[in-house]
């Protein structure tokens, strides 16, 4: 396990606090991570920003090797779309530069997610989309700002293919340069479309695993499932992508799947005999995240 695991960056890990059961804890995530010889892990959390828990671990493990960064979803209970919200999200933290290195658009909290958990009517027009071609939220624009100002990663968050062309077209006007698509739900003709944009596309352990299938809470009381990725999709789309431009993460931390870096080894193992060499690996666990959160 430690030879896949060494080196490695797992960016996307919910060991958070969580109205739902977690499989561990932040301080036993990277307790493991560390013992493995991973590089670094990134947390995610749909009710906070995760900067704070990264600055917190710093402060009290001080001789810590792995490297622990934290971000923004703009969920509505971590603050929703707006643009104050993330600009303290930037700066929080014990020390200067210890804010938030990615901004997060929703994951759950998104007409494209909304639709497949079934929700009600109501619920899916109140969630965050957006519209053909056109971004007119001065809110959202602001935001797009800031994140090219500081130069952070934009994750687009669960959006459809669509959107994700016209979110990251303006994006890239508004000059950022770092932007993540998880394109664990996206067809294989959005993600040609999206290529041409010159973006790195997220696949996750969580979206191949039985989690899909599993009702479970995300961001309120609902349990719900999700569409869940095909392996041989997976495949597919690396394939159409290209090694240089996918990150493999794990999305673990519900407590029916394994702990994080049990997650993530077994991914990687999976990955690797799909034919994808061990260079491709270190790429896609790596060298890319390494670079795209400039850590």
């Amino acid at each position: 396990m430690e030879e896949l695991l060494k080196g490695s960056v797992d960016n996307h890990i919910h060991c958070c606090p969580h109205i739902n059961k977690r499989s561990t804890d932040i301080l036993n995530t990277v307790e493991l991570a560390e013992k493995f010889g991973m590089y670094a892990i990134g947390l995610m959390d749909n009710f906070s920003n995760t900067s704070g828990y990264a600055s917190l671990i710093k402060k009290i493990l001080p001789n810590l090797k792995l490297k622990v960064f934290g971000g923004l979803i703009m969920e509505p209970p971590a603050g929703g779309v707006n643009f104050e919200n993330v600009k303290i999200a930037l700066n929080y933290g014990y020390e200067s530069g210890e804010g938030a290195i990615f901004v997060s658009f929703p994951t759950h909290h998104t007409k494209f997610i909304a639709k497949q958990e079934k929700r009600e009517k109501t619920y899916i027009e109140n969630c965050f989309f957006v519209k053909e071609n056109k971004i007119d939220d001065y809110e959202t624009l602001k935001i797009l700002d800031l994140i090219a100002k500081k130069n952070i990663v934009l994750n687009t968050g669960h959006i459809s293919g669509s959107e994700n062309y016209t979110l990251v077209s303006h994006a890239k006007k508004a000059g950022i340069q770092k932007i993540l698509i998880p394109a664990n739900n996206l067809s294989e003709n959005e993600i040609i479309n999206l290529k041409e944009l010159d973006v790195m596309f997220e696949f996750s352990y969580f979206f191949i695993s039985k989690a899909t299938q599993i009702p479970l809470t995300h961001i309120d009381g609902e349990k719900n499932t999700i569409n869940k990725l095909e392996i041989i999709n997976l495949k597919n789309f690396i394939n159409i992508i290209g090694c240089k431009k996918v990150i493999l993460s794990s999305d673990c931390g519900v407590s029916v799947l394994p702990k994080p870096h049990l997650g993530f080894f077994k991914f990687i193992t999976l990955i690797k005999g799909l034919g994808f060499s061990n260079d491709d690996i270190n790429r896609m666990t790596a060298t890319n995240s390494k670079m795209l959160f400039n850590i």
